[in-house]
C-alpha cells in the first residue's frame, strides 16, 4: 500500500524539492504550447490546452496517518473543486487511495468527464457512484483522444513496498467501498503517455517498471517519474532513461502526503534526494536529459 512509503527514513535532502519558480517549461527549442500543467502533488496533475482539461490521479484531500488507517474514507470536496472543475478527461494509473480516494469528488466537480483506468479503478468509481456512461477501462496500448489531447496507456507496476506490500490488495472484494483508505486495492498499474502540440510526456505515477511494455514506448520529450517507493526498482531511473531518452525530468510523488495541502510542503520520507539528484546528473551525462522542477500546486506554461 503507498502509505508505507512512509516506514522508511534515510538522510534529509541538501537541496529544496520545492521551488517557488513558476517558469515555463524549458523546451530546448523555446517553442511554448500555450497550455498549462499544474502538479496537484503525489502523482496528480492537470493539463490544460486549448479549451480541454485532463486530469491524471486527481488527489488532494491528503488525510492524515490515523484517518487513512482507522476512518472511512472521506474527502475535500472544496480542495478537489478548486483545482478539478470543468475537467473533459480524467486517467487513474492505479487505485490506492493516493491516487483514486477523490474520484467521486472530481466526477461531481466535472460532469462531463470520463473517468479512464484498469477494471478495478472503474468497478470502484461505479461503487462511488459515478455513472457506468462516464467510465472507460483500459489495457496497455489503448490511446484515448480528448481534444487536442492522445492519451496512451502503458503498463507499468507498483514500487517495491516492504512490510505493508505483503498486506497490499490487488482487487476489490465483496461488495460497497472498502471502509478505509488504507484497503483502497491496488489494480492493474499503468503509466500515461500524453501527446499534444507536438509535445509528449511519460507519467510514471508508481514507481515499479514493466520492461515489456516501457521497451515498446518511444522517445518523449518529458519524463514525470514516481520517487516514493523506488529504491525497490533496480536502476529505477537509469531503465527509464535509456528506454524514453527524454529531454526534461520532472520529479513528481515526492512530497509527504499525509501533510495538509495547505500546509508547506514537505520531502516524503525515505525520499533521499541527494541520490535522485545523482541520478539526475547520470541521465544528463548520458542523454543531455535535464531536471526541472515544478512548483507545487501552481500551474506552469508548458
Amino acid at each position: 500500500m503507498c502509505a508505507s512509503c512512509f516506514l522508511a527514513f534515510r538522510r534529509p535532502p541538501t537541496c529544496a524539492p520545492f521551488p517557488a519558480n513558476e517558469a515555463p517549461l524549458p523546451w530546448p527549442d523555446g517553442q511554448a504550447s500555450g497550455g498549462t500543467l499544474r502538479w496537484t502533488g503525489v502523482a496528480g496533475f492537470r493539463f490544460d490546452l486549448d479549451g480541454t482539461s485532463l486530469a491524471f490521479d486527481p488527489f488532494v484531500s491528503r488525510p492524515g496517518l490515523l484517518r487513512v488507517l482507522l476512518r472511512r474514507p472521506r474527502t475535500d470536496a472544496r480542495a478537489v473543486a478548486d483545482r478539478f472543475a470543468d475537467l473533459d478527461a480524467v486517467f487513474v494509473g492505479h487505485t490506492h487511495y493516493d491516487h483514486a480516494l477523490d474520484l467521486p469528488a472530481v466526477a461531481a466537480a466535472s460532469p462531463r468527464a470520463k473517468v479512464y483506468g484498469s477494471l478495478t479503478t472503474v468497478e470502484l468509481a461505479r461503487r462511488l457512484g459515478v455513472d457506468d456512461a462516464r467510465l472507460g477501462a483500459v489495457r496497455d496500448g489503448v490511446r484515448v483522444e480528448v481534444g487536442p489531447f492522445a492519451v496512451t496507456a502503458v503498463a507499468s507496476a507498483h514500487g517495491h513496498v516492504p512490510v505493508a506490500g505483503r498486506l497490499d490488495r490487488v482487487g476489490l472484494r465483496g461488495a460497497g467501498v472498502p471502509r478505509t483508505p488504507f484497503r483502497y486495492p491496488r489494480g492493474a498499474v499503468f503509466a500515461w503517455r500524453i501527446e499534444a502540440e507536438g509535445r509528449s510526456f511519460h507519467l510514471q505515477g508508481s514507481a515499479g517498471l514493466d520492461d515489456r511494455a516501457l521497451a515498446r514506448q518511444r522517445p518523449v520529450d518529458v519524463l514525470v517519474p514516481c520517487l516514493a517507493a523506488r529504491h525497490g526498482t533496480p536502476r529505477y531511473l537509469e531503465r527509464l532513461g535509456a528506454a524514453l531518452r527524454p529531454d526534461l525530468l520532472i520529479p513528481c510523488h515526492h512530497d509527504h502526503f499525509f501533510r495538509s495541502l495547505t500546509a508547506p510542503p514537505r520531502p516524503v520520507p525515505g525520499l533521499d534526494w541527494p541520490a535522485f539528484l545523482e541520478d539526475a546528473h547520470r541521465l544528463e551525462t548520458r542523454w543531455g536529459t535535464r531536471l526541472h522542477l515544478l512548483p507545487f500546486d501552481r500551474p506552469v506554461t508548458w
